[in-house]
């Protein structure tokens, strides 16, 4: 009876070991998964053309998915860049999303199946020169069975392709204007030494360099750089910030990712730059060396751009007439207080004591060499005093003999 009770036990805790591991897995099986392909459509087009393509969606799920489709219009956040849906403008002139076209804006999509979307983009004729975005989404129609499981939670995928379109202008004149424009190139302020820079700028009798004063606290810095888009397209910049010492010498460079700035935005570029290590300190520790790296980097230091830039307008890059210079104090005070203190205490002990750490030198190094010399002295003087022994003993045996004799 008691054997029975315990096999009743293991097998009723089998079968719920099961069905956890079970319940994930429908679970997941369910859950709709999509891929596109492009991801994104960069177009130039002109008032008037006609621009047909396809679009490939892929179902990786294992249930089939209706899918319905819907096309919204979209511009950016300031500074940040985030998607914001714009459904306000009901001008086909500058509202893209009336432009489109599809075969199928509505099927079901079997598990494992690839479908071509065919779309069509007629442009109007009064199209607004510059650039125009939408997004085109694919949301599944779920039943209700997908939600009936209350205890796991369902997602709801929805899978968009972007369109960046260019409606070129027709001009025979060159464009003037700076398209990019540096709003801010600086640091944040958790990085900087306020309370010295405020003393430096009270001290200083001239505003104009009290006002570009930045001590940073360490070697790993961090830059923002914020840049605004002025033209009427998009523009994809991208570059370096090379930093270069008070001699003039390069000692580094950041990289700037690029990024897509939509007309009249402004974005933000965080920039982290970290001195390279030397080769004569690689031997050591990474933590090591990397702490001396960026507490050694100490003095004058000045920061400059380096940017090229993308445009659906221009081929290639472009070198934007953008600059930023940023004159700069590295003071890794923690530190070098620290080296200060322990500097400054060894020094004094040392003075106050070196009586008695030159007993102490003397005995570790000098003390080693009096004790050979003493020892050799000592063996000369003993094989001295058995020369004269021996001597000795051979005038009295002589003696001794002669008196025999006598």
């Amino acid at each position: 009876m008691r054997h029975g009770t315990i096999n009743s036990l293991i097998l009723g805790c089998l079968l719920l070991l099961c069905l956890m591991l079970v319940a994930p897995v429908r679970a997941q099986e369910l859950t709709p998964r999509l891929s596109v392909f492009p991801h994104t459509f960069s177009l130039e087009v002109i008032p008037g053309e006609i621009v047909r393509n396809k679009i490939k969606i892929f179902n990786q799920s294992k249930v089939p998915i209706p899918l319905t489709t819907k096309i919204v219009d979209f511009t950016a956040e300031e500074e940040s860049g985030r998607m914001l849906f714009d459904e306000y403008s009901q001008d086909p002139s500058f509202a893209s999303r009336f432009w489109f076209k599809l075969d199928k804006p509505n099927f079901i999509l079997d598990s494992g199946e690839i479908e071509e979307v065919w779309f069509e983009i007629q442009v109007p004729d009064n199209a607004e020169p510059g650039g125009h975005y939408s997004v085109l989404i694919f949301e599944p129609s779920l039943p209700s069975f997908y939600f009936e499981e209350k205890a796991i939670l369902r997602n709801i995928p929805e899978i968009g392709i972007l369109f960046l379109n260019s409606v070129k202008k027709f001009t025979l004149e060159p464009e003037f204007g700076q398209k990019l424009e540096v709003i801010e190139f600086s640091f944040p302020k958790e990085k900087k030494l306020v309370g010295l820079e405020n003393l430096i700028s009270r001290l200083s009798a001239n505003v104009a360099l009290a006002a570009n004063i930045n001590v940073v606290k360490d070697g790993y810095l961090n830059f923002i750089l914020r840049i605004k888009n002025n033209d009427i397209y998009h523009i994809k910049p991208s570059g370096k910030v090379l930093i270069y010492n008070i001699f003039g010498k390069k000692v580094g460079e950041a990289e700037i990712s690029q990024k897509t700035i939509l007309p009249g935005k402004t974005r933000v570029f965080p920039i982290e730059f970290k001195p390279e290590i030397p080769e004569r300190l690689k031997w050591l520790p990474a933590s090591v060396s990397n702490f001396l790296v960026r507490n050694l980097f100490l003095g004058k230091y000045q920061a400059k751009l380096e940017i090229t830039a993308k445009s659906p307008v221009v081929d290639g890059t472009f070198d934007p007439d953008v600059s930023g210079i940023l004159t700069f104090f590295s003071l890794p005070w923690k530190f070098w207080l620290a080296i200060t203190l322990i500097s400054g205490t060894s020094g004094f002990y040392g003075w106050r004591y070196r009586e008695r750490i030159k007993g102490a030198v003397r005995i570790l190094f000098v003390g080693q060499k009096t004790d050979e010399r003493r020892k050799t002295r000592r063996k000369q003087k003993k094989k001295v005093v058995k020369k004269q022994t021996e001597k000795i003993g051979g005038k009295r045996k002589k003696i001794k003999i002669k008196k025999k004799k006598k």
